[in-house]
């Protein structure tokens, strides 16, 4: 089955519940890209496992967790801007 990228983005407030859906995501072999997100290649039947072990893990708490497949063509549109430290501006 192909593998495409998936993006993982997630808000929630419990310490405890949003460090296990991170490690969740590290398990699939997903990688941080920032607090709260992870980017990765998982195939349609990992994806559904991922959601489920999620779903299992946020059970009742309060949260929100999306699972975005991007397709290859989208992939390529992609734009990142990185600021590693604050810039002075010229007022």
């Amino acid at each position: 089955m192909n593998e495409g990228t998936v993006y993982v983005f997630y808000d929630i407030a419990d310490d405890t519940i949003r460090n296990r859906v991170a490690n969740a995501c590290k398990d699939y072999g997903l990688e941080r890209i920032q607090f709260s997100g992870f980017q990765g290649e998982l195939n349609r039947n990992r994806r559904g496992e991922l959601c489920l072990r999620i779903e299992g893990v946020l059970g009742n708490h309060p949260g929100k967790v999306l699972i975005l497949p991007v397709c290859e063509k989208d992939l390529k549109e992609r734009k990142e801007i990185l600021v590693l430290e604050e810039r002075e501006t010229d007022v």
